[in-house]
């Protein structure tokens, strides 16, 4: 009998595609993208973009920026001094880098100024690891002859046998004076914004993944309806299959809106994040947001012949939009190639979009962008489901 029963379920499974799907497709996919966001974050994989300007023009500066720029996790935007810290302020850059004197001289304050946004603090840290390893393992002579200024001048200038003989070390250093270049660098973190930043992301990446699983349990109904024969009146009364997907669609948008609202208001009164002084902005995010989420259910909804197959389908895909669009793991954080995938995601749009509006406070002009990319996931969505469902009663 335990055999007989272990068989029916070995048969269930292998007929239920979507619970294949689920066993044994899934797992081993997320597993791929978290480690390929874990194992980035140490190491050459993480891929950050930085905004750099120099004021001086001592040939060392020219030589450490050279460097960075061939370093393969760093993207380095050129910029004049007065750009860095806007372009770290929009999200054009994850941290700015200033060079403001010789790095090889002795200085009364760090050369290097390193302008950091609260929200990415990472990625201060990993540009200021990266140039740390540029000192140890690319211009040793650097560090050296900044260490050898210094000492200069506490003790007098050298001679010129010394200078000779700290020429000759310099040409063959085989690594840096340990923690040499720890004075190297000023951090310059940018106006705070009273909310902290994590929680301004984290309410923007909550609310995209379950906006996402909010709507493909009320996109869901479609099925029941098909095998309760409502679908067939529907489509048969005024209006028909165009009154059936916009009601819909209009019906998820307003639930949409009606969960952010609760999400955004806990994080208003907690965390103090900023969303009654933005509310316009915020609210029109939320819409767009939740026209894209519809436009993902709502296809899915057609493409199901059962409840359980829709559910299925749906959790794969909001899963898989979740980890890779930066719902579970803040997206600078991811490698390069990953960060790439992610764009064609609707939740990296949506994450971006409110992180604009509640932590940056983005008017119109700035979310443009974003806003119609959400609305555009939410209108091709709409027709796909229209084209399925015409589909559907044709061949019925």
């Amino acid at each position: 009998m335990m055999a007989a029963i272990v068989r029916a379920m070995a048969l269930t499974l292998l007929r239920d595609r979507g619970a294949l799907l689920m066993t044994f497709v899934l797992p081993p996919v997320l597993f791929v993208l978290f480690a390929a966001v874990f194992a980035g974050t140490g190491g050459e994989a993480s891929s950050i973009k930085v905004a750099a300007a120099r004021t001086t023009d001592a040939p060392s500066a020219r030589m450490l920026l050279d460097a960075l720029a061939r370093a393969p996790e760093i993207h380095l935007a050129a910029s004049t001094p007065e750009e860095v810290a806007q372009r770290v302020a929009d999200g054009r850059a994850d941290v700015g880098l200033i060079v403001r004197g010789d790095v090889a001289a002795a200085t009364d304050k760090p050369p290097l100024v390193v302008i950091s946004d609260a929200g990415r603090n990472v990625a201060a840290a990993l540009l200021a690891a990266r140039i740390q390893r540029l000192f140890t393992d690319d211009l040793p002579g650097l560090a050296m002859r900044r260490v050898a200024a210094q000492i200069e001048v506490l003790t007098g200038p050298f001679s010129a046998a010394q200078r000779a003989r700290l020429d000759d070390a310099v040409s063959r250093a085989p690594e840096l004076v340990a923690q040499g270049g720890a004075d190297l660098m000023e951090r310059q973190p940018l106006a705070s914004r009273r909310a902290e930043p994590g929680v301004s992301y984290y309410a923007g990446a909550i609310a995209m993944l379950f906006l996402l699983f909010a709507a493909v349990q009320g996109a869901a109904s479609l099925v029941d309806e098909r095998r309760s024969g409502v679908f067939d009146r529907i489509v048969m009364s005024r209006g028909g299959v165009v009154a059936l997907v916009g009601g819909k669609l209009f019906f998820l948008i307003l639930q949409g809106l009606a969960l952010a609202a609760v999400l955004l208001a806990v994080a208003q009164i907690v965390y103090g994040v900023h969303v009654v002084q933005h509310l316009g902005t915020v609210t029109l995010v939320a819409t767009a947001a939740s026209a894209a989420a519809a436009g993902i259910a709502l296809p899915l909804a057609a493409l199901a012949r059962t409840r359980h197959q829709a559910q299925t389908l749906s959790t794969f895909a909001v899963l898989l939009l979740s980890a890779v669009g930066g719902s579970m793991v803040p997206h600078f954080l991811m490698p390069d190639w990953l960060q790439k995938l992610g764009v064609v995601t609707p939740t990296a749009w949506g994450i971006e979009a409110f992180q604009g509006a509640l932590w940056r406070g983005d008017g119109l002009g700035e979310l443009a962008l974003s806003l119609a990319i959400l609305l555009g996931y939410g209108a091709v969505g709409t027709a796909l489901t229209l084209w399925l469902i015409r589909r559907q009663v044709r061949l019925a």
